[in-house]
């Protein structure tokens, strides 16, 4: 039986990949437009952009996830998340990825889900400035992500 807590992150996470683009598949009178749900996802708390917590897998795949959309406030779902990821579980932390020069993948910018995942020329397949490009065209083709550099 589900709960529902993984109902709710069931139904977010299928929103968010109907938004990148697995709606071409769905029958017209099942598909979600983005138009439909913006109201529903949008970002509207006034510590947008704060980092509630982060997944650092730069030992094992040179990267870390930051948690920055309302929806990430719950620590359960960070750490739920962060378990998944890198495959074997990253290093959960209530604080931001440490800083990098080479860039990040900003995914779902401007909603609740809103995340970046950091590459780091360090670690356990470091993104070297001869790889850095094809990182950032890679995550530039996903349409609900865009490549961004640290600003401070």
């Amino acid at each position: 039986m589900r709960t529902a807590k993984t109902m709710g992150i069931i139904s977010l996470c299928s929103l968010c990949a109907l938004l990148i683009g697995c709606n071409e598949d769905l029958p017209p009178e099942e598909r979600v437009e983005y138009e439909d749900v913006e109201a529903i996802i949008t970002e509207t708390t006034p510590e947008k952009h704060k980092v509630h917590g982060s997944c650092n897998v730069i030992a094992s795949s040179s990267h870390c996830l930051d948690y920055i959309g309302s929806y990430w406030q719950n620590e359960e779902f960070m750490r739920l998340n962060c378990e998944g990821t890198g495959g074997g579980g990253g290093t959960f932390s209530k604080d931001a990825c440490p800083y990098t020069e080479v860039g990040g993948c900003r995914g779902t910018a401007d909603t609740i889900m809103e995340t970046i995942m950091w590459a780091y020329n360090s670690g356990g397949s470091p993104i070297t400035p001869e790889v850095a490009p094809y990182e950032q065209m890679a995550c530039n083709a996903n349409p609900a992500a865009q490549w961004v550099l640290p600003q401070f």
